[in-house]
């Protein structure tokens, strides 16, 4: 196009500047929510079934750790605890699960901020069902608070990074039995222990326990770091 031409046209239908913009947007500005705000929100968007199935496996892990268990109620409650982290982890995904992850990704909210309020509503709802747990199976098992918090997080955060990582390589409804299949592979893998348990004297390597408390707490978080950054936010209108 001619230059002349061009800048004809540009001073012709040049845009006015706007008046009062600032005013004008001041009046319908939304307020933002503060942190605890967006949690107590997400709490709302929560499937009831997740709350129900918490509330079932913590009467269940109760029931089976009761004190005729021989004193093994914490090994017990510990290989039930991995499908108490498999909600957490089919809550989370479950915008991947849908395939609305772009409309997700879309919204005024970033997507970041609402996958920790998500995790943080669950993971505190999980952390008191587990602190209350953690007592009457410490009594009954005379293994002490500690020992028994640690038996009960070590294949709850497992089974959290596993599943996390699941759901962010298989993508659509079939990370579901796959998410699934790892909660039964960790918690088999307590059941062995409790019957290995009788023979090989497994409680004494404490120190093993703390050493995989502290991988799984560390795989699960860079799980959630990646979760976060693994894409940016599209730019909202």
């Amino acid at each position: 196009m001619d230059k002349k031409l061009k800048r004809a046209l540009e001073q012709a239908y040049r845009v006015p500047a706007p008046m009062k913009k600032a005013a004008f947007l001041k009046q319908y500005r939304r307020r933002e929510l503060g942190r605890w705000e967006l949690v107590a929100v997400q709490a709302g968007y929560v499937r009831w079934w997740i709350w129900g199935a918490s509330l079932a496996l913590f009467g269940l892990i109760l029931w089976m750790a009761y004190p005729q268990a021989r004193g093994l109620g914490a090994w017990y409650a510990s290989a039930l605890t991995p499908f108490l982290a498999l909600l957490v982890v089919l809550e989370n995904g479950r915008s991947r699960t849908y395939q609305m992850e772009e409309l997700e990704l879309a919204c005024r909210m970033a997507r970041h901020s609402v996958l920790l309020a998500r995790m943080v509503v669950l993971g505190l709802f999980h952390l008191a069902l587990l602190a209350g747990l953690t007592l009457p199976l410490a009594v009954w098992g005379g293994s002490g608070v500690i020992r028994t918090g640690i038996y009960l997080l070590t294949p709850y955060l497992s089974t959290a990074a596993l599943g996390m990582e699941l759901t962010r390589r298989i993508r659509g409804r079939e990370c579901l039995p796959a998410c699934g299949g790892a909660a039964v592979l960790v918690s088999g893998l307590g059941v062995l222990i409790v019957n290995r348990r009788l023979i090989d004297g497994l409680p004494e390597h404490f120190s093993l326990w703390v050493a995989a408390l502290v991988l799984s707490a560390a795989a699960a978080g860079a799980e959630i770091m990646l979760s976060i950054q693994e894409r940016s936010e599209l730019q909202w209108n």
